[in-house]
């Protein structure tokens, strides 16, 4: 009995030790990464610093929601969604005792250049004494209540006057996506007179709801839309809800991004704060690198997030020519997770009525995780 017992243990600790891959003498570590940070860790002098560090770091995206309601996370390592609701859903289901949190970003709004003359006059933009560019949102709700439309901007025949789409932030898929949910948690409190949401009335989800509905299909994930957005162009995207890292990234590393994208800062908005969730020890040690190793943390900083000490991405701001504020100043705290789940399904719901499908697959969606070598 006893043998057999021995046999058992030596049987698990195997398995435990094949399970760990290791290629060119380094741990391959796999994760779930909300897509928005897919930019950072494909970095190459990210990958070369976990080189350095001793590991191979191989992520897949998906939508934030996606990974804390649907992903099926067998095999992986970590799970890294970009909202600290969604994370600690997984840290409970995962039953996980500590998470890591290496960074930040607040939500912004992307649009053009030939957009801000039509959105100064329409009493939406105003640059503060910094000359950091605020988006009224409180205003932006008014216009849309009323569904107005660009061309019934104030203006002198530019941008506006030759636009007939109704005036729309466009956001991500509210069913998959944090940056959606984010998008959600500051309309809200905004029509909810100025009250973080507790519940879900009725007359508040038909209001926000219209906001995501009226946009069309939604894109899955955060990439996809900052991506159509730098090709196509205002004409197709002249208003985006996107994290300031996006921006920051692609203005810093992108040698062919448009010079004419717009940074502009909600009032007010809300901060994403990415938070990893080991399911491993190789990712908890993934994590723990990701908050306290110098490198990783300026590469995150180049890569357009903030991280614990301001001045690293100040100055990366500073030396490209960025203007950013040191903080955000007028932020608003997202409702608990069961709110803003609750909320998130009844807007589901609307959906369903207006006979819309499922939200979209793209390539955000996860595949099967890899298998460990034998």
């Amino acid at each position: 009995m006893v043998l057999g017992s021995v046999a058992v243990v030596l049987a698990l600790a195997l398995a435990v030790v094949v399970a760990v891959r290791i290629v060119d003498d380094r741990v391959v570590v796999s994760g779930v990464i909300g897509s928005e940070k897919e930019p950072f860790f494909s970095h190459p002098d990210v990958r070369a610093r976990f080189a350095e560090l001793g590991y191979e770091v191989e992520v897949e995206t998906a939508g934030s929601r996606s990974i804390a309601t649907e992903a099926d996370l067998e095999g992986r390592d970590f799970a890294f969604p970009s909202s600290t609701a969604s994370a600690e859903t997984l840290k409970a289901e995962a039953g996980a005792d500590r998470d890591h949190q290496p960074f930040y970003s607040p939500m912004v709004v992307l649009t053009r250049e030939s957009v801000v003359g039509s959105l100064m006059e329409g009493g939406l933009v105003r640059e503060d004494e910094n000359g950091v560019r605020v988006f009224d949102m409180a205003a932006y709700l008014e216009l849309a209540a009323e569904r107005t439309r660009w061309r019934d901007l104030p203006g002198d025949g530019g941008f506006s006057s030759a636009n007939r789409n109704e005036l729309l932030i466009r956001t991500t898929d509210p069913r998959s996506s944090n940056s959606a949910a984010m998008y959600l948690a500051v309309v809200g409190y905004l029509l909810n007179d100025e009250e973080i949401i507790t519940g879900a009335d009725p007359e508040l989800v038909d209001e926000a709801a219209r906001l995501f509905l009226a946009q069309g299909d939604p894109p899955r994930t955060s990439q996809q839309p900052f991506d159509q957005f730098v090709a196509l162009g205002a004409g197709h995207t002249p208003l985006l809800w996107a994290y300031e890292a996006q921006f920051v990234s692609a203005r810093v590393n992108t040698e062919a991004f448009p010079q004419d994208v717009v940074m502009l800062y909600p009032a007010p908005t809300t901060t994403s704060t990415h938070t990893l969730i080991p399911l491993t020890d190789e990712g908890d040690e993934v994590g723990r690198l990701l908050v306290e190793d110098p490198e990783l943390q300026r590469l995150a900083a180049l890569n357009g997030f903030r991280t614990a000490d301001p001045g690293q991405f100040t100055d990366v701001a500073l030396e490209h020519g960025i203007t950013v504020p040191e903080q955000p100043r007028d932020v608003v705290n997202a409702p608990s997770y069961e709110v803003l789940e609750g909320l998130l399904r009844e807007i589901e719901s609307r959906y369903s009525a207006e006979g819309a499908g499922a939200a979209a697959e793209d390539e955000g969606e996860m595949p099967d995780p890899a298998p460990t070598d034998d």
